[in-house]
């Protein structure tokens, strides 16, 4: 039997949902190729859970403007060499390398590119002799991912555009596949009955229904001034607010719609029933993130997209922006602004709309799915 591991690290969601998207198409496809899913970061020394607690503060504390200068001056070859010297020093250890050398896997498929050059590394070493495969899961490339590219077997990536902008760092095309970013296809083809989801929802469906992801990072407050705008604002539109697992968030939300009696806005913890909200929904509020802006061009939800982490979310709502799936805004003022814009005109959400029902379907895993089958059988 055939072993494919897929690879990635818990710096922010979409990473991990992609990984487990790729193995769960392929395992439940395959019944001659087995499956393994693992988190570089649950093997990180010292080194390595400093850096997930800087990450996660980055995340509470929205140091927007230091992320943007470290990401630039990381998009060098020369500054990424450092940068690539403190992932192997942070995750290359025993345990991780007697996992991985005793699974030996035929094939490897990384969402994270501190995963990858850790694989680079047991393949350069000799440890292993392994296929590897990266995604790369935002719509726009940098060095850090490209570092070792004359060494890896691929690059999956979400559109043309960045198929040309890792061409233009020296890629080469052949390399390159465009698939998109993958998505759970099989839940996103057996979602619910519209009906039934209002009513799960306790949602009456004559207005718009906004999707609001305010839950980005556990601890963080930072979408709670949004939040609280539209509150206040009393617009028509039923939103559902959704904190994934930020506790303290939700109980803030839930003692303010308490207070303000409000009844057109719902306020969520975390719920595994995202695309079936996403379904009914005529806009999804939300910083940038590949994995969700990527599950909303699928599902042709406009967009509204608040300011993320800085770096490549900041890529990722200039693309958005420039191919017209949604708006991008800065700052609580210019968010009520264009609230009131959308509850007084409603072309504003039809132009979107017309915009993404141009896109084709996703079929990244389908295609990901056909290219390690391809890969085995050489």
């Amino acid at each position: 039997m055939k072993k494919l591991l897929v690879l990635y690290a818990r710096y922010g969601s979409g990473h991990k949902s992609i990984a487990e998207y790729v193995a769960n198409y392929i395992d439940e496809n395959n019944k001659d190729i087995e499956v393994k899913t693992l988190d570089i970061t649950d093997y990180g020394n010292l080194l390595g859970k400093i850096g997930i607690k800087l990450w996660d503060f980055v995340g509470i504390h929205r140091t927007e403007f230091l992320f943007d200068i470290c990401y630039e001056i990381m998009d060098h070859k020369i500054s990424t060499l450092a940068h690539n010297h403190v992932a192997k020093k942070s995750y290359d250890n025993k345990e991780l390398r007697h996992i991985i050398t005793e699974y030996n896997p035929d094939i490897v498929i990384s969402s994270h590119f501190y995963a990858s050059n850790i694989i680079t590394l047991y393949n350069k070493l000799g440890l292993i002799n392994t296929k590897l495969f990266t995604i790369i899961t935002d719509y726009r490339t940098h060095e850090c991912w490209t570092r070792n590219s004359q060494t890896e077997d691929g690059y999956i990536v979400g559109n043309e555009l960045v198929k040309n902008e890792l061409i233009g760092r020296g890629v080469d095309s052949k390399k390159i596949y465009p698939y998109g970013l993958p998505l759970n296809i099989t839940k996103i083809n057996n979602l619910d009955h519209r009906k039934d989801i209002y009513k799960r929802y306790n949602l009456k469906g004559n207005n718009n229904v906004y999707l609001f992801f305010g839950g980005s990072s556990v601890g963080s407050m930072y979408y709670y001034d949004y939040f609280k705008a539209l509150v206040k604002m009393n617009i028509k539109a039923e939103v559902v607010f959704v904190c994934g697992k930020n506790t303290k968030l939700k109980n803030k939300c839930d003692k303010l719609i308490k207070k303000s009696n409000i009844k057109n806005i719902k306020v969520l913890g975390y719920t595994n029933d995202v695309l079936n909200i996403m379904k009914i929904s005529d806009l999804v509020i939300s910083k940038p993130g590949g994995a969700t802006i990527t599950e909303c061009m699928e599902m042709k939800v406009p967009m509204l997209l608040l300011p993320g982490l800085g770096g490549q979310e900041r890529y990722n709502a200039r693309f958005i922006k420039r191919k017209k799936y949604g708006l991008v805004v800065r700052g609580v003022w210019r968010f009520k602004r264009i609230i009131r814009r959308l509850e007084n005109d409603e072309t504003l959400i039809n132009r979107m709309q017309e915009k993404l029902a141009k896109l084709d379907n996703n079929k990244a895993v389908e295609k990901i799915n056909e290219l390690v089958i391809k890969t085995l059988s050489k």
